[in-house]
């Protein structure tokens, strides 16, 4: 069965590529239409690890100034020239290659005589989570009428990012209700081809009650009186790293991190806002999320220079190709914990702590002490949300957008004097050009208008 679905992973990566002009790392697994639930499953699964790891996650890797763009469109994105055109393949990642293979798979486990609520509750959690990317970087979004062009519409409503939270969490709650059934009242069983957790519903419970955990928290400076119920969600999430859902990886099965490092060298680096960070705390990660220049130094790229020093450090073995990548953690949920506790409060250090030692033996596999950085005496909302930035280094698009929550941490905008369009670091992407093209309702945004969480 392992080898079944390890060639099915390959086939996943490897099927369909559209190329992206300048990027050829844009994979687009293949969709399998009509696919049985396992092959549907995994799929979903591999389309979801690219949209947590690929272009998206390294434009907003810029936008929150964990590294700096070089070279070919991550220079133009260093300078917030981001346009509809650089976005017509994630968008079909995100919608046509990932969410529908979930609405087919949720579809088909609800078929009466052979209902598999295990896989329609994988199905939902995973949908939550890449409607989720959708709605954070474009804000209204179709989502209760897509989906249907088979059907006939081929221009869906936008639905308010507001409405849009609401069908995420209710997917959540849904999904937890699915996997929270006895194992005989499923008609198939999960197993190997859940590539995150192995068919482990107890697992993925956790993960959905810490996603809503990170939802509802998104949304706490527009929905009051939300920190119990947050609080709530995390007592029944992830407790350990070892529950943490990752996206795993081999050596077929690349971290698109690590992959795009290799193919790309040039393209992007750290930024020096970052790297001093963590030089100057002697953070033990340093050596794990980077590599040193050819100086065999430590150093950043700095962007208020026109001309952007090009030997700078660059991602490090944590981000190498057959690592696996996190995607919802036990130290993200202590991070949000602290968070919460600190708004309602109370002093939030000791779970601070706790936060950035968990992120640094996940980081290190444990060789590393947190000693010199997890030692808060007393946590303010700065402290919070800067250290959640350090341990979330270039994990997919939430530094940015705790950024564009919190305006944490203190980012300077690179200068329009040196090559930047934007007075502001944006704070939303524009629509694609194919759906604007063709789907009168998706009206362009300027990207200096907050999406509805955000400042």
């Amino acid at each position: 069965m392992k080898n079944k679905v390890k060639f099915l992973y390959a086939l996943c990566f490897t099927a369909i590529v559209g190329c992206k002009t300048g990027d050829d790392l844009y994979i687009s697994p293949n969709n399998p239409l009509d696919g049985n639930l396992p092959a549907l499953l995994t799929a979903s699964e591999v389309n979801t690890f690219q949209n947590v790891e690929g272009d998206l996650s390294r434009m907003s890797s810029i936008m929150a100034q964990h590294s700096v763009g070089l070279n070919a469109q991550y220079s133009d994105v260093q300078n917030y020239r981001i346009t509809q055109g650089d976005f017509d393949n994630v968008w079909i990642g995100l919608y046509a290659n990932t969410m529908y293979n979930l609405k087919l798979m949720i579809d088909k486990a609800n078929i009466a005589g052979t209902k598999s609520p295990y896989y329609g509750g994988m199905a939902k959690v995973l949908m939550a989570l890449n409607l989720s990317f959708a709605t954070d970087l474009w804000g209204d979004v179709p989502y209760s009428e897509a989906f249907q062009w088979t059907t006939g519409n081929k221009t869906p409503k936008l639905d308010t990012q507001q409405d849009v939270y609401k069908a995420i969490d209710n997917l959540l709650a849904e999904g937890i209700t699915d996997l929270s059934v006895g194992e005989d009242e499923n008609y198939y069983l999960p197993s190997d081809e859940d590539l995150i957790f192995k068919g482990d519903n107890k697992k993925w419970i956790k993960a959905a009650y810490t996603l809503r955990a990170r939802f509802l928290n998104r949304t706490s400076g527009k929905v009051a009186g939300t920190e119990a119920k947050v609080l709530e969600y995390l007592s029944k999430g992830i407790s350990s790293n070892a529950e943490n859902m990752i996206a795993p990886h081999d050596d077929v099965s690349q971290n698109q991190w690590g992959a795009f490092q290799a193919t790309r060298r040039g393209y992007m680096g750290a930024s020096n806002l970052f790297v001093d960070r963590l030089s100057t705390k002697k953070d033990p990660r340093l050596a794990y999320f980077l590599r040193p220049n050819s100086k065999k130094q430590f150093i950043g790229g700095d962007i208020t220079k026109e001309s952007i020093a090009p030997d700078i450090s660059v991602i490090g073995p944590f981000f190498a190709s057959d690592n696996n990548f996190p995607i919802i953690t036990y130290y993200e949920a202590k991070f949000i914990e602290a968070e919460v506790k600190q708004r309602q409060g109370g002093n939030a250090a000791a779970v601070l702590n706790k936060a950035i030692e968990a992120n640094v033996a996940y980081v290190t596999d444990g060789a590393e002490s947190a000693d010199a950085v997890a030692n808060y005496a007393v946590a303010t909302k700065m402290d919070i949300l800067t250290e959640k930035w350090v341990a979330l280094y270039n994990q997919g698009i939430e530094p940015y957008n705790d950024y564009r929550r919190t305006g944490i941490p203190a980012l300077t905008p690179r200068p329009q004097s040196v090559g930047a369009t934007l007075p502001i670091i944006p704070k939303r992407y524009p629509f694609p050009q194919t759906t604007t093209l063709y789907n009168p309702n998706a009206k362009n945004i300027p990207m200096d208008v907050a999406v509805w969480w955000g400042m």
